[in-house]
């Protein structure tokens, strides 16, 4: 695959700042509704035959390595609310170039993956925590 990619270039913001990062959304669903970001009503998902496919995916971060990404930030909706999320971030982790893999969730599907990530080198997790308060957790989701 990658005797494919074109010789080794970088990718530049507007202010000619490096594009090192990469925020990759593994799905648009979610397990939890908060009001703010998937309210009950008015909210479509896409089909899943429209969703990008892990081959897919796997493609798209080779090709942004090969144009100096180094990081990659796995979003959602939830990513753990989509199958096989687990073999795929090891798949991701095995890839040259990509030194930083992170993982943006809410947390509610996270504890029994937390070893896997460690293994694999997950360097951060950033927590959607909105409340410590019980009661205003359940209005906001």
């Amino acid at each position: 695959m990658s005797s494919l990619l074109p010789p080794p270039t970088t990718l530049y913001d507007a202010h000619g700042r490096p594009l090192e990062y990469l925020r990759l959304a593994v799905t648009d669903r979610c397990n939890l509704r908060c009001f703010y970001c998937m309210p009950e009503e008015g909210i479509k998902y896409m089909p899943k035959h429209e969703l990008l496919s892990y081959e897919e995916m796997l493609r798209l971060v080779e090709i942004m390595t090969h144009l100096g990404v180094r990081k990659v930030r796995l979003t959602g909706g939830e990513p753990f609310v989509r199958r096989d999320l687990v073999p795929f971030m090891e798949r991701l982790a095995a890839l040259p170039g990509v030194h930083d893999l992170s993982l943006t969730t809410n947390g509610v599907l996270t504890a029994p993956h937390v070893p896997t990530m460690a293994r694999l080198g997950v360097k951060a997790v950033n927590l959607s925590l909105d409340t410590l308060d019980r009661q205003r957790f359940f209005e906001i989701t």
